[in-house]
Order: structure tokens, then C-alpha cells, then sequence
């Protein structure tokens, strides 16, 4: 018994110790596949660096206050590895904002007329209503594809301040605040997206589009010549099988890509490409790799017909 013990520890500690050379390589390797995921972390730092000023300079933080962590909160949530990303973001969390600010004055500005109770039935029934026809807009397709993330900023900021409206008596000034910080935090995405080694999901959904077309060519190639091989692969091993299977599995990846690219202005004089005719052509290369799956499979079978 102990030295079945003495056997695992050993094997634990030998595991323990190959660890971090196991880590950094596995690290290195996600950077040398893609640079650009290295510069996307150098961005976030260096904007999370320039958010947190709003805590670490005393003018600031006597300025803002308290409501600067929005302005972190922003930059956490907007800023996306893509421009496209960003802006879908940026521009849904700004957008969300100010509507539900405005309609939260609006609300308190109808409850002031009513008394404590009534107010307070005013606000409960408003934040009922609001909330119901908010959550049932997100289940349309078009708010869900396009501004889902911007609804719930909405359903989240207007219940903030209507139900801290009730208890503070200066909800203007805590609304202000934190529609600046979220102004500043959505400034600091746009800024490094758009501005800072900028990575565009447009440029990606065709570079995308391309090396499917590429990886499609090369399946069919080796369709071709299977047969003279005689060499037995593994799936994971198997040229044929990664061409078609990226083809597969790309039709969410093609239309996320294609949906930030709508974001993104126009950065080239070649930017003008119609990113939703590139959904329809992976949607047709994802049909012709079926019949490529299946010429696949019968070359691989063991019985053959004559």
C-alpha cells in the first residue's frame, strides 16, 4: 500500500515539475499562432492603466468620485479583440445609457407629482412595465442579433436609477457621474481599437473566407490521391479531415465576424467588401463540404464496390 502511494506521488511530482515548462510553452504557442493576441493584451493593460488614473490622481478622483469603477467596468467589458467588436459594444453600452437615463428622469419626474406611496407604487409599476417590454424585445431577431447587449445596459441603468431615485435626493448628479465615466471608459476602447494596431473583424472574415477555400482545394486534392496512399492516419493526423471540419464548423464564427464588420467604418480604399455575401459563400462551401465528407467516408471504408 505505501508503496503504491510512493509510486503516485512520485508520478504527481514529476507532473508538478514539468508544469511551467509545459505552461510557458503552451503560452508561447497561442502567441505564435496569432501576434495579434499578444498586442491585443499589451492594449487592454495599458487601458485599464489609463482608466485606473481616475482612482490614482487626486484631482480626478475628487472629481468623479466613487462612480470611477464604471469607467473600469467599461473597459472590461467593451473593449474587444476586434474594432468591429468594440464599437458594437461601445456604442450599444453609450446608446443603452442615455435612453434609460432619459426615460428614468422622465419617470421620476412624473412620480415627484404623486405622494410617498404613490410614487413608490408608480415606480414598482413602471419598473415592471419597462423591464417586461425590454426582456420581450431581445427575443426579436434583429434586436437580438444587433443590439442585445445594449437592451440589457438599458434594463440594468434604468433600474438603477429609478429605484436609487426613491431613497437619494441627488440621483442627477450620481447619473452624471456615471455617464461620463462610462463616456470615458467608452472612449479609451475606441481609442485603442481604432487607433492602436487596430485588428478588424472585416479583414478577418475574409482572410477567414480564403484560407476555407484554400483548406477545401487541398480535402478534394487529397481525395484525389488517397487512394494511392496507403499510409493510415488518425483524424486528428488527417489533412483531409481538417480541411473540411474548419469549413464545418465555421458558419458561427462567419456570421460574428460578418456582424462586427458592419460595425467597423470604412479603413481602406479596399474596404468595401458586402461582409453578409461572405456569410453565403461559407454557407455554400459548408454544402459542398458535405459531399466531400461523404467521398471521404467511402474512401475510407474497407469495402470497397467494384
Amino acid at each position: 500500500m505505501m508503496e503504491t502511494w510512493r509510486k503516485k506521488a512520485g508520478v504527481a511530482w514529476e507532473k508538478a515539475k514539468r508544469s511551467p515548462a509545459l505552461a510557458c510553452r503552451k503560452m508561447w504557442r497561442v502567441g505564435k499562432d496569432d501576434p495579434r493576441r499578444a498586442i491585443h493584451a499589451v492594449k487592454v493593460g495599458l487601458a485599464l492603466t489609463l482608466v485606473s488614473m481616475l482612482y490614482l490622481l487626486e484631482p480626478l478622483f475628487e472629481g468623479i468620485g466613487q462612480n470611477a469603477i464604471w469607467a473600469v467596468m467599461t473597459v472590461v467589458v467593451v473593449l474587444e479583440f476586434t474594432a468591429g467588436a468594440t464599437l458594437c459594444k461601445g456604442l450599444n453600452r453609450g446608446l443603452g445609457t442615455i435612453l434609460a437615463g432619459s426615460l428614468a428622469f422622465l419617470i421620476e419626474f412624473i412620480a415627484e407629482a404623486t405622494g410617498q406611496v404613490g410614487r413608490a407604487i408608480f415606480i414598482g409599476c413602471a419598473v415592471f412595465i419597462i423591464g417586461a417590454a425590454a426582456t420581450y424585445l431581445r427575443f426579436l431577431p434583429y434586436v437580438k442579433k444587433n443590439y442585445d447587449y445594449g437592451v440589457v445596459i438599458f434594463l440594468l441603468t434604468f433600474n438603477l436609477i429609478t429605484v436609487s431615485s426613491f431613497r437619494v435626493s441627488n440621483v442627477m448628479r450620481i447619473a452624471h457621474e456615471r455617464f461620463v465615466t462610462i463616456a470615458i471608459g467608452c472612449g479609451i476602447c475606441l481609442f485603442m481599437s481604432l487607433l492602436v494596431f487596430p485588428i478588424w473583424s472585416g479583414q478577418d472574415l475574409h482572410n477567414s473566407t480564403v484560407n476555407k477555400l484554400q483548406g477545401l482545394a487541398n480535402s478534394i486534392e487529397g481525395n484525389a490521391r488517397e487512394e494511392s496512399d496507403d499510409e493510415e492516419k488518425s483524424c486528428d493526423e488527417d489533412p483531409i479531415y481538417k480541411g473540411y471540419k474548419a469549413v464545418l464548423d465555421s458558419k458561427s464564427t462567419d456570421e460574428t465576424l460578418a456582424l462586427y464588420a458592419s460595425w467597423e467604418p470604412r479603413h481602406s480604399r479596399h474596404c468595401r467588401y458586402p461582409w453578409q455575401q461572405y456569410v453565403k459563400v461559407g454557407a455554400a462551401l459548408r454544402r459542398f463540404s458535405y459531399t466531400v465528407v461523404a467521398l471521404h467516408g467511402c474512401l475510407q471504408t474497407e469495402i470497397q464496390v467494384n
